[in-house]
């Protein structure tokens, strides 16, 4: 089986994010131990949370950045229609090729599998169904410290502050983090600058959310190492065939 990244990468420049995202690296290895430590270092220290939400607060403009805001618009309609838009590219190719019996479309089918399952299992059903549906965190902006109604909870602890389409985790950011499984399908020396991407992209998704008061960091984080870890989790299995837990 072809690796991850491969060895011809060490002696480049970036040899270190080779080195950092590549199969034998501790996140790699251990990404749920890697989410319980971050987990466990917000709980601990919930100011955190509070703390950078405050940096995006300002009285004086009457609250967070506004959710009209071009950049948070563009976050908010453009990313779900950039991850969906992709998928749909993808899915007409493959079709139209297997129509049109044209050589080498047929190789996207397992791709495009890869890619449908870990956005149905990580953004949809693990963040959007399982946790936003059912965590009842209320978000910064509802909160009384920054001029809502609700009580700030800590990132383990569930509570009934909010109803539906809640705080923890971030769907926005799931979907920005999710473009790794797109990344982890570039081959040779390119990967490991797609994977970089790709996480600067979903960081800077959660970073626009943060600034209109709709995440606290833990949200923006916890969806991150969530989405992350399962794409790796379903290219290990479904591209390069090994089977879990090997």
């Amino acid at each position: 089986m072809r690796p991850v990244f491969r060895p011809e990468c060490s002696s480049r420049p970036w040899s270190w994010l080779a080195r950092a995202l590549g199969p034998h690296s501790w996140p790699r290895r251990h990404p749920w131990r890697l989410l319980a430590g971050v987990l466990f270092v917000l709980a601990a220290v919930p100011g955190i949370d509070l703390g950078l939400a405050a940096l995006f607060f300002d009285p004086g403009r009457g609250g967070f950045v506004p959710s009209g805001d071009p950049l948070a618009r563009f976050v908010i309609k453009g990313v779900p229609l950039l991850v969906y838009g992709t998928l749909l590219y993808m899915a007409l190719v493959l079709v139209a090729g297997r129509v049109l019996a044209l050589e080498g479309t047929g190789r996207l089918a397992r791709p495009l599998a890869y890619l449908v399952t870990s956005l149905l299992v990580g953004p949809g059903v693990l963040v959007n169904l399982v946790f936003k549906e059912h965590w009842g965190r209320a978000r910064p902006r509802d909160l009384i410290a920054f001029g809502g109604d609700a009580v700030f909870t800590p990132v383990l602890l569930a509570s009934n502050h909010c109803d539906s389409n809640c705080s923890f985790p971030s769907g926005h950011a799931a979907l920005g983090f999710w473009t790794t499984a797109l990344a982890l399908l570039v081959s040779g020396p390119w990967r490991p600058w797609a994977v970089a991407g790709a996480l600067v992209f979903g960081a800077l998704v959660g970073l626009s959310r943060m600034s209109v008061g709709a995440h606290f960091f833990s949200d923006t984080l916890v969806s991150g190492v969530l989405v992350v870890s399962l794409n790796v989790v379903l290219y290990r299995w479904m591209i390069e065939g090994r089977r879990p837990g090997r």
